[in-house]
């Protein structure tokens, strides 16, 4: 591999890795900026939303947090952020990675209900107004035992689905285009099948470094609305 495209390579991905890691902040505070629409006060960071002046290594990080099953503004925002900057990332053409943070969860749930399991993300909260024998609200440990014992209950529910593959499509659509703009922007940068490869899996390589950053600045750097 020449240098140049080495180099190239090198700066593309620290490009992404700022990128994502950016564009993950502001996810969060779309939930935290929502909580506040919504009169309630949370914690963010960079990964998880909990209580106010709470750290995910605090025990009762979540102690305070209700399922209600009702779109609300603290649930909306946070994946909302990343539709209206993946939407207009992709028309400006410029990168892609707004679109791949939602794909990639989406995924996960789509992956986690052909094993039979709900992985937990916003979206997923949004639908369970659909789902017989939830007593809503109820707290958050509770609910997340009912997923982990009977799945089958929130599995068996078309309706539960809409929201999570809305989603999907969203930025599907968002991440094919751009991925095709880019590839016919830095052709002549990518001489081989290899670095092609290797350019457009750049994304997926950094999502377990960029993850790891961000749990370990989670307990760091906490906002309260």
């Amino acid at each position: 591999m020449r240098l140049a495209t080495t180099k190239f390579l090198i700066v593309w991905a620290l490009y992404l890795f700022l990128g994502m890691m950016v564009f993950q902040f502001l996810h969060e505070c779309g939930h935290g900026f929502g909580s506040q629409l919504d009169g309630e006060h949370v914690s963010t960071g960079f990964s998880r939303v909990g209580d106010p002046g709470k750290r995910p290594v605090d025990l009762d990080f979540r102690s305070e947090k209700k399922v209600t099953g009702i779109l609300s503004s603290a649930g909306l925002l946070g994946p909302f952020t990343n539709w209206i900057l993946a939407i207009f990332f992709t028309a400006w053409l410029l990168h892609r990675t707004n679109a791949l943070m939602r794909l990639l969860a989406m995924l996960l749930f789509i992956i986690g209900t052909l094993v039979g399991r709900v992985h937990l993300e916003d979206e997923v909260g949004w639908g369970l107004r659909a789902v017989q024998g939830l007593n809503l609200p109820m707290p958050f440990t509770d609910f997340k035992m009912l997923v982990k014992t009977q799945p089958e209950l929130f599995l068996s529910e078309p309706r539960f689905y809409f929201w999570p593959l809305l989603s999907f499509g969203i930025v599907l659509l968002c991440f094919v285009l751009s991925y095709r703009r880019l590839y016919t922007v830095f052709g002549k940068r990518l001489p081989s099948r290899f670095v092609r490869w290797v350019f457009g899996l750049m994304p997926i390589m950094i999502i377990p470094p960029m993850f790891l950053l961000c749990s370990w600045l989670d307990n760091l750097v906490r906002i309260n609305w």
